[in-house]
């Protein structure tokens, strides 16, 4: 049971190291960004400092990594869904996150086996790992990251601004859990902010 669980890992771990770069370096086309041309060197700078870096120089560089790969994400759904179907899929996707954070045994388990899989070594140094966003002791998962881009396409207008000032408000407050539990459901605070972009739309 473990060896299938362990080849799994690692081909995560590999694909998320190769992914990830090419994934945010496309976000800015996927998006029709004007300078979408700045998103690959931005990509490729990022992954050499995630790579070759240094503590939480390497960390920041690999978050910014998954976050900009979540963008491209999250703009890709967008042109395929429908606004109503992915506000939906938030909905889900917290309630999943709770079910799995407070109510799965296991689910610590296999996140610490995820993010502990060695990967290939280059010049000395192993590639970097980008299969979770890692800063310091703070361990999150890509949906952690996708659920507020996928906020970010579902809200326009003045409502973009507001959602992403009340998520912000909610994900302080919500991380106060953590002085009493270890983990949290990080998507969760997402929910706050749909709310708070839904409430302004009949006046845009």
């Amino acid at each position: 049971m473990l060896a299938p669980a362990a080849l799994l890992g690692a081909g995560v771990a590999i694909l998320a190291t190769f992914g990830t770069p090419v994934l945010a370096a496309a976000g800015g086309l996927v998006a029709r960004r004007e300078l979408w041309w700045l998103w690959p060197p931005a990509a490729a700078g990022l992954w050499f400092v995630a790579w070759l870096g240094d503590g939480l120089v390497r960390d920041a560089a690999g978050v910014l990594l998954i976050a900009l790969a979540c963008l491209a994400a999250a703009a890709a759904a967008a042109l395929v869904a429908p606004a109503w179907s992915i506000e939906l899929g938030l909905v889900a996707l917290a309630a999943l996150d709770v079910v799995l954070v407070w109510g799965t045994p296991d689910v610590r388990n296999a996140t610490t086996a995820l993010h502990s899989v060695a990967l290939p070594t280059a010049a000395g140094t192993p590639l970097p790992s980008l299969q979770d966003a890692t800063f310091g002791t703070a361990l999150m998962g890509w949906l952690d990251l996708l659920a507020p881009a996928l906020l970010g396409v579902v809200v326009m207008g003045r409502a973009k601004v507001l959602a992403a000032a009340v998520t912000g408000v909610a994900a302080g407050l919500w991380g106060l859990l953590l002085f009493a539990t270890s983990e949290v459901a990080a998507t969760v605070p997402v929910l706050a902010g749909l709310v708070a972009g839904r409430s302004v739309r009949p006046r845009d």
